[in-house]
């Protein structure tokens, strides 16, 4: 099996028909390739989703060269919007790259004045401002897991033994915070646009649980239905054909295309409150929780 890791800032994967947007990949994101056709690759991504992917925005690697990034533990993800990243330790420096939230890139030397060193993947040594990264909290042990059919309710107990529930829920919702006010963008998981499943999702991946990626629940993935009166912060709520993330208060963070918003929004599920969605209120399928469920 061929693998490789994801070499542009964004890129899109493809459904069958190579046209669809079906998801968004970001840089220094690992796939396996199972195949390939015309100018694209059959892949699957560490999450245990599947489409297609450009294969100019793909860098050939080995499992090994995997495994040897998760074991250097350098890796770190850029939690601010956008960051540069320069050819030298000061603001004048060329800007060699830009990268978004969600992207990863490893770190090769101590934070020095503000900035931290690391390595491109196509080789160059660059510059990022220390304010711009988090340590990775998720991993890409999927493509070597023994058992992938449960690898991912296996990642859950794990997380769940690192940090209290409490914890972990106030972090993905913070998370999802940071993407307010952004638009609205089929497929999308970057902070250039996110769908509604996309929000969810990178809310998750940035707290170190991977999530199943579109807007309904599957055995696979670590989320299982709740019932409202139990619905918690970090919980999920499911409408047709959409997803959202509870928050307290009555309210919810989703990425909606309805006019008034397009994108990021916060709205209720109390018609006291101006907020108010009545037409999502009145819609909901179900709710999800990674908690307190079998």
């Amino acid at each position: 099996m061929r693998y490789g890791i994801v070499n542009r800032p964004e890129v899109f994967l493809y459904e069958d028909d190579l046209r669809s947007r079906g998801d968004e990949l970001l840089y220094g994101w690992a796939v396996e390739i199972r195949g390939e056709r015309e100018e694209f690759y059959d892949v699957e991504t560490h999450y245990g989703y599947t489409g297609w992917l450009p294969k100019a925005a793909v860098l050939p690697v080995s499992l090994t060269d995997l495994q040897a990034r998760e074991k250097r533990r350098c890796t770190k993800v850029v939690i601010r919007r956008f960051m540069d990243v320069l050819d030298e330790p000061r603001v004048q420096g060329k800007i060699l790259c830009t990268l978004g939230r969600g992207c990863m890139i490893e770190v090769t030397g101590e934070a020095a004045d503000g900035y931290v060193s690391v390595k491109t993947l196509d080789g160059q040594t660059g510059f990022l401002s220390e304010t711009a990264l988090i340590d990775r909290a998720d991993t890409d042990a999927y493509f070597w897991a023994d058992d992938r059919e449960h690898f991912f309710l296996h990642q859950l107990d794990q997380a769940k033994t690192q940090d209290a529930e409490e914890l972990l829920r106030a972090r993905a919702v913070s998370m999802a915070k940071l993407y307010d006010g952004g638009q609205y963008r089929w497929a999308g998981k970057s902070a250039h646009g996110t769908d509604c499943s996309g929000l969810t999702f990178m809310s998750w991946f940035l707290t170190g649980i991977l999530i199943y990626r579109d807007a309904s629940i599957e055995n696979r993935w670590p989320v299982r239905e709740i019932t409202l009166n139990q619905i918690l912060p970090g919980d999920l709520i499911y409408f047709p054909g959409h997803i959202g993330m509870y928050i307290g208060n009555d309210h919810f963070i989703h990425s909606t295309g309805y006019s008034r918003d397009f994108g990021v929004a916060v709205n209720s599920l109390n018609p006291k409150d101006d907020d108010y969605r009545d037409d999502l209120a009145h819609a909901i399928l179900h709710v999800g929780s990674l908690f307190g469920v079998d």
